[in-house]
C-alpha cells in the first residue's frame, strides 16, 4: 500500500494509524506498571529486611531494562510498518511519517513541559512531589522522543540499504 499525501480531512485515518502504535505502546507500560506494583507489594511482604533494598532496587533495575528491550521492539515494529506501508522510493515520506508518528512523545513531553512551567511561575499551587514529577516526566519524554527517532532513523535506513543491495541481487 502506498501513502498518497491528500488533504487534512482525508488524511485523518493515516494519522490514526501512525499514532495508534504509540498509544498501544503507552497501555502496554502503563499495564505492566500496574502489575510491577503489586510484585513491589509481595516483594516488600516477603523479603527478609536485610535482602528488602536490593530485591526492589532488583526488581526497578529489571522494569527498566523491560521497558528498553519492549521501546526498541515498538521502534523496529514501527519502522517495518513505515517501510512497508510508504515503499522504498519514498524516503522523503518516510521520513516525514517518522516525525509525524512521535507526535504522542512529544505531546507528552510539552505537557510535562507546561507542568514544568506552571510549578516555577506558581510555587506555592504545586507541591514538591508534583514538581518534582513535572521536571523528571519533561527529562524523560525529551530522552524518548529523541531515542524514538534516533533509532526509528537507524532501522530505516538500515531496511532501506538492505532493500536496496537485495533489489541489486
Amino acid at each position: 500500500m502506498k501513502i498518497k499525501i491528500g488533504p487534512l480531512s482525508l488524511d485523518i485515518l493515516l494519522f490514526f494509524r501512525l499514532w495508534l502504535a504509540a498509544h498501544v505502546f503507552f497501555g502496554l507500560c502503563i499495564g505492566i506498571f500496574v502489575a510491577f506494583d503489586s510484585v513491589l507489594l509481595l516483594i516488600d511482604q516477603i523479603a527478609p529486611p536485610s535482602w528488602l533494598n536490593l530485591l526492589i532496587g532488583t526488581a526497578w533495575l529489571l522494569l527498566l531494562i523491560f521497558y528498553i528491550l519492549l521501546g526498541a521492539a515498538f521502534i523496529y515494529f514501527v519502522a517495518r510498518f513505515l517501510r512497508r506501508s510508504s515503499g522504498l522510493e519514498e524516503e522523503r515520506v518516510q521520513r516525514h511519517m517518522a516525525l509525524l508518528s512521535g507526535l504522542p512523545f512529544y505531546a507528552l513531553c510539552l505537557l510535562f513541559l507546561m507542568a514544568c512551567i506552571y510549578g516555577a511561575l506558581f510555587p506555592d499551587r504545586v507541591g514538591g512531589p508534583a514538581a518534582f514529577a513535572s521536571v523528571a516526566g519533561f527529562i524523560g519524554f525529551t530522552l524518548v522522543s529523541c531515542g524514538y527517532l534516533l533509532l526509528l532513523r537507524f532501522f530505516l535506513g538500515r531496511s532501506t540499504a538492505i532493500a536496496h543491495q537485495e533489489k541489486e541481487k
